[in-house]
């Protein structure tokens, strides 16, 4: 009988090691996720959701190796579990490279229980060999699910965020422009009634009829300055200088410096950058009431760096994300690059906000 029979005949043996160890595997995998600092196990319910979908892939690879089929899934399909981990961990802001770290740690736990506990045989290369591929190929089955979902789940948070945008400008063209405009229109039409009767009234409503014909006029320049301001065609040192002569208030000194070269980082990663910017650049002159706001980028090869600091007054930046300053927003957005984003602040001391980009090696 041939080496390849002999593996063939036998029902993978290290099937019966792996599910009759399997409390040993995802125990040896959840502390190789610990002793990486991996996010995945920091919090109880993450770290049980984990747990659920090791337990039914160990299950499928078991499965797998006695050629068998697909043994029953969680509730809702092994589609939608790995929807919903794709789901909870971009909404947790939890990075795609920390579920591919975990593909790798789940592999070696599983792969190390085989090797100490397999009979020294012809065939044991041949069946650590097996386990390899199976877990690799399950896994990569619902990392796909779990990464359209990802992915998808940031896109819509992004859409989402213009959308809101767009409700912002609607919002500010009925509320303070047609209000200028309307109080103009009654201005001119009392002028109108007084301009025989009492000329002074009707000056005085002729010249109220200015001053707000030159409010919706500015109004309406600001907004057509923002709707300009929703990419950096020219450059993100243009467009961020740009965006700060129109926004920072009188006594605010503000500045933008960029170190690198920004032909490097391509025009969907630049656009992105600078509306995640822009807001934070909006969080300062709304919310700090400081004297000074700096925006810095340094760009290399691989990363571009940006932050925005100010002198403010502060603010928690564990709360910072549920009280309305875009943070959510802006994380998503960096997230959705491959990025991250920190928060430095304490009340009185000002905020600095820091975003890292990965940019991508095959430009040219």
């Amino acid at each position: 009988m041939s080496v390849r029979e002999g593996f063939d005949r036998r029902p993978s043996l290290s099937a019966d090691i792996l599910e009759g160890r399997s409390d040993e595997v995802i125990e040896a995998y959840e502390g190789r996720l610990t002793a990486m600092g991996s996010p995945l196990v920091a919090e109880p319910e993450a770290s049980e959701q984990l747990k659920v979908q090791a337990r039914f892939v160990l299950r499928e690879v078991v499965a797998s190796l006695r050629g068998q089929g697909a043994p029953p899934g969680a509730p809702g399909g092994e589609d939608g579990l790995s929807e919903t981990i794709g789901v909870s961990r971009a909404s947790a802001n939890v990075h795609a490279i920390h579920s591919l770290r975990a593909v790798v740690a789940f592999s070696e736990a599983a792969l190390a229980v085989v090797v100490r506990n397999l009979p020294r045989s012809a065939t044991s290369t041949e069946e650590v060999a097996a386990v390899a591929l199976a877990i690799q190929r399950i896994f990569m089955e619902r990392v796909t699910t779990a990464a359209l979902a990802y992915g998808n789940y940031l896109l819509a948070r992004v859409h989402e965020s213009h959308a809101d945008e767009r409700r912002r400008i609607s919002r500010e063209l009925h509320d303070r422009v047609a209000h200028a405009i309307m109080t103009t229109f009654r201005s001119l039409e009392l002028y109108e009634m007084y301009e025989t009767k009492d000329p002074s009234k009707a000056q005085a409503r002729l010249e109220l009829a200015k001053k707000t014909t030159w409010e919706a006029l500015e109004l309406t320049r600001g907004l057509s300055r923002e709707l300009r301001s929703t990419s950096a065609d020219e450059g993100l040192e243009v467009a961020l200088s740009d965006l700060l002569s129109s926004v920072a208030p009188d006594g605010m000194r503000s500045w933008v410096s960029v170190e690198g070269d920004e032909a490097l980082v391509p025009p969907q990663v630049r656009d992105e950058l600078f509306l995640t910017l822009r807001e934070g650049v909006r969080n300062a002159v709304a919310h700090s009431g400081g004297s000074m706001m700096s925006v810095k980028l340094s760009i290399t090869e691989d990363h571009v760096t940006a932050t925005v600091e100010d002198d403010g007054r502060g603010f928690d930046p564990s709360g910072a994300a549920s009280e309305g300053t875009g943070i959510s927003s802006m994380r998503e957005r960096v997230t959705l690059l491959g990025g991250t984003l920190g928060l430095a602040s304490s009340s009185g001391e000002g905020a600095r906000i820091e975003v890292s980009v990965p940019l991508p090696r095959n430009r040219h």
